[in-house]
């Protein structure tokens, strides 16, 4: 049902723990194949996606054109998570995804509709948990997810999206393109782990909030 791309760059601690939240979804038949789409790492991240059966693929220049990269890799499900290398899926995640790619398929909006999960961080403190809460305002009240809550997509509509968008465009471009009504939230949630930079800074929570106000916002590193 789904193909899963994975955007990396010195990933390899992070790229471990995010396979590992897959391997339920693959046990279950919902993950059909995980493609690791890999800008020149010079870490152990090739290692540990060659070692998990990923496939591997070089991909360069901004974040949409690589997980382009990645998709053109793909050879067995029309709809794809994209998530970065340092977030863990909890619980019955892929019952989520899957219910939801059902509904949207059976209701005919596989072309508009989207999904991205609940934020968490695996950390303790205001600071995440008042992200936590802007993240879900941002989506819910603006449909503008972060990049760390992943991106249920069907293929033809993030090919229409990606091809009016310039090179190097990133994720926040992918979304507004993709249209910020069409994207829903599952219940489930991502887990940003601390090697993915996990306490926000005073910064990274002013960004939250600009998206969650729908209000340009500096753009998230690759």
């Amino acid at each position: 049902m789904l193909s899963v791309v994975i955007p990396t760059a010195d990933s390899e601690e992070g790229l471990a723990r995010t396979l590992a939240s897959l391997v339920s979804g693959a046990a279950e038949g919902v993950v059909r194949e995980v493609i690791v789409a890999d800008r020149g790492s010079r870490d152990g991240t090739r290692v540990v996606a060659d070692a998990a059966g990923c496939t591997l693929v070089d991909a360069r220049g901004g974040w949409v054109e690589r997980v382009a990269t990645g998709m053109a890799a793909a050879r067995r499900a029309p709809w794809f998570l994209i998530l970065p290398p340092h977030v863990f899926l909890e619980g019955d995640w892929f019952r989520e995804a899957a219910a939801f790619v059902d509904r949207v398929e059976r209701s005919g909006r596989a072309a508009s509709a989207t999904a991205a999960f609940r934020l968490a961080y695996d950390e303790f403190g205001w600071r995440p948990r008042l992200a936590e809460r802007l993240a879900a305002a941002a989506v819910g009240l603006f449909g503008a997810p972060l990049r760390e809550q992943g991106l249920l997509v069907a293929q033809r509509a993030f090919t229409a999206a990606a091809a009016a968008l310039p090179p190097g465009a990133d994720h926040a471009d992918l979304v507004a393109r993709l249209g910020r009504r069409s994207i829903h939230l599952l219940r489930a949630d991502a887990v940003v782990l601390p090697s993915g930079g996990a306490v926000p800074s005073a910064g990274r929570l002013a960004r939250i909030a600009l998206a969650g106000l729908g209000l340009p916002a500096p753009r998230d590193g690759d």
